[in-house]
């Protein structure tokens, strides 16, 4: 088969033209074949202009329910209220609780003659029964000659009692039976509204017959065929305008699973009935399902306010109409299409996968360390192109490869040399500290200090070749920095260092070399241009995240704006120098947001202040984290 592809292609010259070429003129042949998108892009129309009618369709009748719904609930409330403001109702359960079984008796008489001569449609136009739960009155239970008021431990423990939402003033408890007759049941909350201290009193509750509902759904079916009911959150059906449906739990059948997968997909947690996203859960969702030998379009739509469930059952063939057979014909030429493309699609990858597999196999010899065998490829099109660059490619690596190996073989000989350039500090360590016992044996102690203060500068200013050290090191190194210029500027240097949290100090990481140069900086242009006694305060501060260093000093002062334009002027020349050094080294370490930064010293009404900005950090991890998201970023 390959040699004949091979053949075939060479008797048509086509490797003589580039890939571009060749891929028009293999797909010239489409045009042949009009038949095939003209079919589908009608089909396509046609069935998208047909769903989007009928979801419109369905998800308006929906709409219509919802607020009908929405209404007949509200006027329930409406009738509730109207109960529960009544004034003698009000005062009834507003009252303290009767001391004798006398007055417990003529409250359960009032309150049950106010509900039985409540109109029996209420202010709703529905059959309303009313049913009052008071509290904390057992003794309804011993004289319970009422049908209508009882002791609301009588349904503390019924499961719809303990789902009403603990804030609700009005709930939609769900499907009841009264009377051995299917009814929803409404639940209200009532308080003591004549009382000072609003106390809770009990619950009110309504059972209207699920038949008043069932007429309001017979009048938004999609098709003849279709049947609409209304879930509760169990599952249970509701309302429905077929009575036998009613009280009947569709949770086991095969659909309602994908009633909570297709949920699940636009944002929801679980049952269709147990909102997540309200956003979601309020659209209209559909989907395919075969119920007996009927294919189904199943249309569901959940509640807002109640979590309920709107469902729709549309036969397939009622909606699709002459679209089924229109889609027989078009498969057969899809079909036809498919196959004749396929022999192409076949002539054109092994087309171009030849020159790449060839790649692919010059990469492995690459990969193993082989650069020495190049692609040979003699057509005259983009593959020809590339795989002469490749070549080259393939030489400028291999000598860029022995180039590397002689500079790791210097890089050996550098390190090498560093190892015996680090003996460099240990012996001045060790003369420093020759020095300093000549000066005790010799009775001089101002020797003595300056010598063990340059031995700590320098001994902290290695830090063994660490870039971050802990805070107390930056503060000790600059205070032995400041001990040996005391000894310089004798009275004219004065240097506070304020007391720092010992935690902080200790736990802190801070860039190494970045207090000396700003303290230094601040003697040389401050202190020394001045006369007399010259004063420098060094403060550590800590403000949530973020950990402050300042610098104050009293001397001759400079222009804060003119020193901040020299730490990130791309050109500043040799204008601080060691200054900007240490900003840069800051922001490498822990982002463009931390640095130096230059203020009037409005403290002491002089001089200079000069403010070290770091992120609070406390392991090495969190230098690298920080540093990694500000590249990120």
């Amino acid at each position: 088969m390959k040699k004949y592809y091979d053949s075939l292609s060479k008797a048509l010259f086509l490797y003589n033209f580039s890939i571009r070429s060749r891929l028009i003129l293999y797909f010239l042949f489409l045009v042949l074949l009009p038949t095939t998108i003209i079919s589908v892009t009608i089909y396509n129309k046609s069935a998208g202009i047909i769903t989007r009618n009928m979801n419109t369709s369905i998800e308006n009748n929906f709409n219509l329910v919802q607020d009908n719904l929405a209404r007949r609930f509200e006027a329930i409330n409406q009738s509730m209220t109207a109960l529960y403001l009544n004034s003698e109702f009000a005062d009834l359960i507003s009252s303290n609780r009767p001391a004798d079984s006398t007055g417990i008796i003529n409250e359960l008489a009032a309150l049950s003659k106010i509900l039985e001569d409540f109109p029996a449609n209420g202010t709703s136009g529905n059959s309303f029964v009313p049913m009052l739960y008071m509290l904390n009155r057992p003794e309804y239970t011993q004289y319970n000659f009422s049908r209508r008021v009882f002791n609301i431990d009588l349904i503390t423990l019924k499961p719809w009692y303990l789902s009403i939402p603990a804030k609700a003033d009005f709930a939609v408890v769900g499907l009841s039976s009264l009377d051995s007759r299917f009814t929803l049941k409404f639940a209200k909350r009532l308080f003591g509204i004549r009382h000072v201290q609003l106390p809770y009193v009990g619950l009110l509750t309504a059972d209207i017959p699920v038949a008043e509902f069932g007429t309001l759904l017979e009048h938004y079916k999609p098709t003849p065929g279709s049947k609409v009911y209304i879930a509760d959150r169990a599952g249970t059906i509701a309302i429905s305008p077929e009575p036998t449906l009613i009280g009947q739990n569709i949770a086991a059948q095969d659909y309602y699973s994908k009633l909570s997968l297709a949920t699940d997909l636009t944002g929801s947690t679980g049952n269709p009935g147990n909102p997540g996203n309200p956003q979601h859960l309020s659209a209209l969702h559909s989907f395919r399902h075969s119920i007996g030998s009927e294919e189904m379009l199943v249309s569901y739509k959940t509640l807002e306010n109640t979590g309920w469930t709107i469902l729709s059952f549309s036969p397939v063939r009622e909606l699709n109409g002459e679209l089924v057979s229109f889609r027989r014909v078009m498969y057969v030429v899809i079909v036809i299409c498919m196959l004749v493309s396929f022999l192409m699609a076949l002539l054109l990858s092994e087309n171009i996968s030849a020159p790449i597999r060839k790649f692919i196999q010059s990469m492995s010899h690459a990969e193993s360390g082989n650069f020495n065998i190049p692609i040979r490829y003699r057509r005259k099109d983009e593959f020809s192109y590339l795989f002469n660059r490749y070549n080259k490619l393939l030489q400028q690596i291999k000598a860029l490869i022995d180039k590397l190996y002689v500079t790791e073989l210097r890089k050996k000989e550098a390190e090498l040399q560093m190892l015996q350039a680090q003996i460099n500090p240990h012996f001045l360590y060790n003369t420093l500290d020759s020095i300093n016992w000549i000066a005790i044996n010799h009775d001089i102690p101002e020797i003595s200090s300056m010598v063990t203060s340059l031995s700590d500068f320098f001994r902290y200013s290695l830090s063994k070749g660490r870039n971050i050290i802990p805070l107390r090191d930056e503060l000790r190194q600059v205070e032995s920095y400041l001990q040996i210029q005391q000894f310089r500027f004798q009275d004219r240097l004065h240097y506070e260092l304020e007391e720092t949290d010992p935690a902080l100090a200790e736990e802190c990481l801070v860039v190494k070399l970045s207090l000396q140069p700003l303290v230094e900086n601040a003697l040389i242009h401050g202190i020394q241009q001045r006369r007399g006694t010259g004063t420098i305060r060094i403060r550590v501060e800590q403000t949530q995240e973020l950990l402050s260093i300042s610098v104050f000093d009293d001397g001759a002062g400079a222009d804060p704006a003119r020193l901040n334009q020299l730490l990130t002027d791309p050109q500043p020349g040799n204008q601080s120098y060691g200054i900007r050094n240490v900003h840069m080294r800051i922001r490498q370490f822990f982002g463009e947001s931390y640095g130096i930064r230059y203020y009037d010293n409005t403290e002491d009404g002089c001089g200079l202040l000069a403010v070290i900005r770091f992120p609070v950090v406390t392991t090495w991890n969190e230098v690298s984290e920080d540093v990694n998201d500000d590249r990120s970023g």
